[in-house]
Formats: structure tokens, C-alpha cells, sequence
């Protein structure tokens, strides 16, 4: 059985097994939505309310504060919960084992149904005000009742229990699915850019600035011209491998281009190479200064510039600690350039 959390709820099932291989997880639980769940959170009174939903059937598990302490127990619970679940869909305890014995152990992977997350979503909006919390339970029954009663049009306004009834009519069994094509269509680095420390002996050559032939410029086209080809890859990186829509890609992709070809060549010549010595800068003052509206794009851009260090580390370009130092860099470029953007709005309220 999988187990896909959100991005958000990851940390709560850090004790649980991980799978092997995130994409061929994928597959299988794709191939077999009625052992497969997803699963979010929300809180209540500052208390964690995690919500499973099953792929196929939409059943629902409601687990009202998972924290620090408990979290150890967190398969047992989610066992517990989804036997629940299928009870109250009226299954008996005999189907029910059979069910676990098809599953098998409980693995984590990560959310990639959309539909299954926005179903989730919604019951997070119904359920958040916590009027059928029951502090006292950790296992809530009767929420989990009133979810499983709601019609949703994905599934033509059947009900959840009805369509655990109808998903045990079926032969339970765990489909094999055909991962050649998958194996085909895995990501392969293709690295045709040129080698960038070629321009190193450009870094702080002021020089450059100062010759009428207009040398930076010349210099600063070729590694543009480079930088063009390795975002290109990054774009294939992140369609591929990450699994990500076009539009999310295209952003990504925008933010590092920023990175590349404006703030690494907007004093001297400086190459992605030096990406994690530098993100800090980029986040905590130029990006805020020169392109974000808001917070919220300080915050996108630190997720494009981490993305970006796991490609340039898969590709071979930065070092593993360059990736970890690039990392709290980030973290930190992108608390102080929230700050920056509140210190401007003040100043802008101010005026």
C-alpha cells in the first residue's frame, strides 16, 4: 500500500518506509488507485489533523493530533483508520483482511494525484472550523462519517461508502503494470552545453568593462549562449524527472534565467558554477529590488534556485556540499528578502 503525502505533510511520515523508486510508485499506484491514498493537513486549536483519502473510492481517515510523540505509532493509526473507514462502508472484518493481505506494508512516496489532493483540499475547507473534532479521540469517527457521505462529481455523486462496496465486489488483487515504457521514457541527462570554467579567468576582470572593443559584451554573449542551452535541459530536468505541468516548468525556468543571465553578468562574469556562493545575494536583495511584486515571489524563486542546485548537481557541475551550503544560503536569502519587500511596503505606506 502507498502512502502519497503533499510536499507540506511530508514531514509527518518521516518514520514510515520510503519507497525505492518514487516513479515507478507512481505507476503502481496509478495502476492500483484503490491501495494507493493520499494525504494532507490542517490544524485545529494548534493541534495536527491529518486526512487520508483513498485513490479509487475517495474512503476517508481522519487522525486528529499527529505530533512529534506519536508519530511512531502513525502506520498503526492509518491502519486502524482505514479498517474504520471500510466499516463504516458496511465491509466485513473477513474482506477487510483480505484487503491488507493484497496491500501489503505501508510505503510513502510522494502526492501526484491532483484530483485525489483537490478532494482533500475540499474537506480540508468543510472541516477546518473543527466543529466535529473530537478532542478526546484520536481516530475521528464520526468526521470520517460525514466526509464519506459527500457526492463529488469526479466520482458521477457516488457516494464514498458506495464505491468501497463497489470496489470489494472486484477480484483484489495487486496489478503488475508494464514499467518498460517507463524505463524507456526515464530521465536522461543530455549535456551538450559547453564547459563553463572556460570564463573563469573573466571573474572580477574590470578590465573588461573598461576596453572599447566592447570585450564584456562579446564574453557575457557566449556564456548566455550557454547558459541558454543548460536551461534548456533544466526545462527537460524538470518535466522529466520531477513530473512537473508546463507552466510551473516555464516558471522555474524564468527565475534561474534571472539567476544566470542578469544577476550573475550584471557586474562582472560569473557562471552558474557559482550558484551556491552567490543565491543568498540574488534572493536577499536584487530579486526583491528588481523584480518581486511581494513576498510570495521571493519565496517562488528560492524554490526555483533549490531545484536548480539539484540539477546542477545531478549534471555534474556543483559538488554535494556546494548543494547543502546552497541550500541554507537559499533559506536564508529568502528570510531577509521577504523582510526587504515588507521594509519597501512600509516605506511605500509611509510615503
Amino acid at each position: 500500500m502507498i502512502i502519497n503525502p503533499t510536499k507540506k505533510a511530508l514531514p509527518i511520515f518521516n518514520k514510515l518506509v520510503k519507497v525505492e523508486d518514487g516513479n515507478e510508485a507512481k505507476v503502481v499506484a496509478t495502476a492500483n488507485p484503490f491501495f494507493s491514498w493520499h494525504a494532507n493537513y490542517y490544524n485545529v486549536n494548534r493541534k495536527k489533523v491529518l486526512i487520508l483519502v483513498n485513490d479509487a473510492t475517495y474512503a476517508t481517515v481522519v487522525l486528529y493530533d499527529i505530533n512529534a510523540n506519536n508519530k511512531g505509532n502513525l502506520v498503526t493509526y492509518i491502519e486502524e483508520g482505514i479498517k474504520r473507514a471500510f466499516k463504516i462502508a458496511g465491509i466485513s472484518d473477513t474482506d477487510i483482511k483480505k484487503y491488507f493481505a493484497v496491500a501489503g506494508g505501508l510505503e510513502v512516496n510522494a502526492g501526484f494525484n491532483r484530483q485525489v489532493t483537490g478532494i482533500i483540499t475540499n474537506m480540508i475547507l468543510i472541516s477546518e472550523e473543527g466543529w466535529l473534532i473530537n478532542p478526546q479521540e484520536l481516530l475521528q469517527v464520526n468526521l470520517m462519517d460525514r466526509l464519506m457521505q459527500i457526492p463529488y462529481k469526479q466520482k458521477n455523486y457516488i457516494y464514498a461508502k458506495e464505491a468501497v462496496k463497489e470496489a470489494f465486489k472486484a477480484e483484489l488483487k495487486i496489478v503488475v503494470p508494464d514499467t518498460t515504457e517507463l524505463e524507456k521514457n526515464a530521465y536522461k541527462l543530455n549535456k551538450t552545453w559547453r564547459d563553463y570554467h572556460q570564463w573563469d579567468k573573466y571573474e572580477d576582470d574590470q578590465s573588461l568593462l573598461e576596453d572599447y572593443e566592447m570585450r564584456y559584451e562579446k564574453v557575457a554573449d557566449e556564456v548566455k549562449a550557454n547558459n541558454k542551452i543548460l536551461l534548456a535541459e533544466f526545462k527537460r530536468y524538470l518535466t522529466e524527472s520531477e513530473g512537473l505541468s508546463k507552466k510551473v516548468v516555464n516558471k522555474h525556468a524564468d527565475n534561474v534565467l534571472l539567476y544566470v543571465d542578469e544577476f550573475s553578468l550584471y557586474y562582472t562574469i560569473k557562471t552558474p558554477l557559482k550558484v551556491a556562493d552567490d543565491v543568498m545575494e540574488f534572493l536577499m536583495d536584487w530579486y526583491p529590488r528588481k523584480i518581486a511584486y511581494g513576498p510570495a515571489e521571493v519565496k517562488s524563486a528560492g524554490t526555483s534556485m533549490k531545484k536548480f542546485l539539484k540539477f546542477m548537481e545531478m549534471a555534474g557541475e556543483i559538488s554535494k556540499s556546494d548543494v547543502e551550503d546552497g541550500k541554507e544560503m537559499i533559506s536564508n536569502g529568502v528570510e531577509l528578502g521577504v523582510e526587504h519587500m515588507q521594509v519597501i511596503d512600509n516605506m511605500t505606506d509611509f510615503w
